[in-house]
């Protein structure tokens, strides 16, 4: 067994040697792809470039094995967000601009070339938005900005975007502000403004609850007061016993309290006659 396989192990490293310059000759493009094949780092055709007419190129593709290498980028439109860019408005508010990007690489070879792949395209496109979100933006007042269109900024900035993206062979198709929020000063300006408002109407609110109550008392006391003078035209006995009822209120108020009131009288005071029956 181990004569055969040194007499074959010739053939054996020749037929793996056959199956990778096989392999390493062979691209699968996909129809969502177009490929750039490069020769010893330089670019020299592409596969199913991107045609606004819709024709492909997709399939097997051979290349040199070795000396060609290929670079697989997208052919759809592709989307980049960036969330949350300070924005200093006209009228001196901060704020908050979320941005959608929507490009696609119509030349492959001069993105190859400047960038070497898509991996740093976002990063490329998330570097030249601040400074154009400042130049449209920041003439605006914050009311202008968080309209519709943004009043007119956000196809400004498309057109400033895609002069730069051009140059990285990507065309942007469309550019669109999103959310608008007042940055984190403004916010915690306006939570101290609602609260302080609500502070004023709480005090408010209780300033007249307060007054109301006081008049109700007032109402109330009136009220009993004219009803005791009334009761005490008609039926004086009546009111000689309320009276004396309210002064035991008034000596005997808290029964619980550490020190409390009493009082030595004899059994045949007057003034306990209403408990004795008289």
């Amino acid at each position: 067994m181990t004569g055969i396989f040194q007499a074959n192990r010739a053939l054996l490293f020749f037929l793996t040697l056959a199956v990778l310059i096989a392999l390493s000759s062979v691209v699968v493009v996909d129809e969502n792809e177009q490929v750039v094949i490069e020769r010893l780092g330089q670019p020299v055709r592409v596969i199913n470039r991107f045609n606004p007419t819709g024709a492909s190129g997709a399939g097997v593709v051979l290349k040199l094995p070795f000396i060609e290498q290929a670079v697989h980028l997208g052919r759809g439109l592709k989307g980049y967000s960036a969330g949350a860019q300070k924005v200093r408005s006209a009228d001196g508010q901060d704020l908050l601009v979320d941005t959608d990007v929507t490009y696609r690489i119509i030349d492959p070879v001069r993105l190859v070339a400047r960038l070497g792949s898509t991996a740093k395209l976002d990063a490329e496109l998330a570097s030249a938005l601040p400074a154009m979100l400042g130049a449209r933006l920041g003439p605006l007042s914050a009311a202008a900005i968080a309209l519709p269109g943004n009043g007119g900024a956000a196809q400004l900035l498309r057109g400033d975007l895609d002069a730069r993206a051009r140059d990285l062979g990507v065309q942007v198709i469309d550019l669109r502000i999103g959310r608008v929020m007042p940055g984190e000063t403004a916010l915690q300006m306006t939570y101290e403004i609602m609260q302080a408002r609500h502070l004023r109407e709480v005090d408010a609110i209780s300033a007249e609850q307060i007054a109301s109550a006081r008049q109700t008392r007032a109402q109330v006391a009136a009220q009993a007061a004219a009803i005791l003078q009334d009761s005490a035209g008609k039926d004086p006995e009546f009111y000689d016993f309320f009276r004396a009822m309210r002064s035991y209120t008034y000596v005997f108020e808290n029964p619980d309290a550490k020190n409390p009131p009493t009082i030595v009288i004899p059994p045949n005071s007057s003034y306990l006659r209403h408990f004795n029956g008289q």
